[in-house]
């Protein structure tokens, strides 16, 4: 995916890490939190070496919000910052799955039930309706589903942003318009 946020940090990459870190909680599952993870920071994530990935802590489920994927390599004067957001790895990988055995268990079905009808043969058996809605309402779904929760996810971006800047004092150098 291409980067969508560009940042510059006047620390080095090893303080900027040490840094982001201190200011975030470890992404560690827990039953004794609202939210699910240890902690209270309103950030969660981890910090490697030279790359991290942000989230920020709901007490709501929302599995396919947004998370700020980050790399940081050194610079003269500091740290550059290549960020974008995405969906975790399992959801989307879960969403092509989905998505694929929708079409290829949905079509046929649709395109059978509707054959029947057509044609006046029964063929297919079970209800008419539920070949012709279904495997379009698990298409829909399959799509919708997915840009319904990044709308929700959308202020998101902004406040991780703001949250590294304010966190390391980093300055923005090229933001996407879809963030601001």
């Amino acid at each position: 995916m291409k980067p969508t946020v560009f940042l510059h940090c006047p620390l080095p990459p090893d303080e900027f890490a040490d840094r982001l870190r201190r200011r975030i909680d470890p992404q560690q599952r827990t039953l004794f939190s609202l939210s699910g993870y240890k902690g209270e920071k309103p950030i969660l994530g981890e910090v490697g070496k030279t790359e991290f990935r942000l989230q920020k802590r709901r007490y709501s489920r929302n599995d396919f919000a947004g998370h700020f994927y980050g790399v940081f390599e050194p610079e003269s004067g500091g740290t550059r910052i290549k960020g974008y957001f995405a969906p975790p790895r399992w959801a989307r990988y879960f969403m092509r799955v989905w998505l694929a055995s929708a079409v290829v268990c949905g079509v046929p079905l649709f395109v059978a039930t509707l054959r029947d009808v057509k044609t006046g043969t029964h063929k297919v058996s079970g209800d008419t309706w539920v070949g012709l809605v279904v495997p379009l309402l698990l298409i829909f779904v399959g799509t919708g589903l997915p840009t319904l929760t990044r709308r929700f996810g959308r202020n998101d971006r902004r406040s991780m942003v703001e949250f590294v800047q304010g966190a390391v004092g980093a300055r923005v150098d090229d933001l996407d318009t879809s963030i601001r």
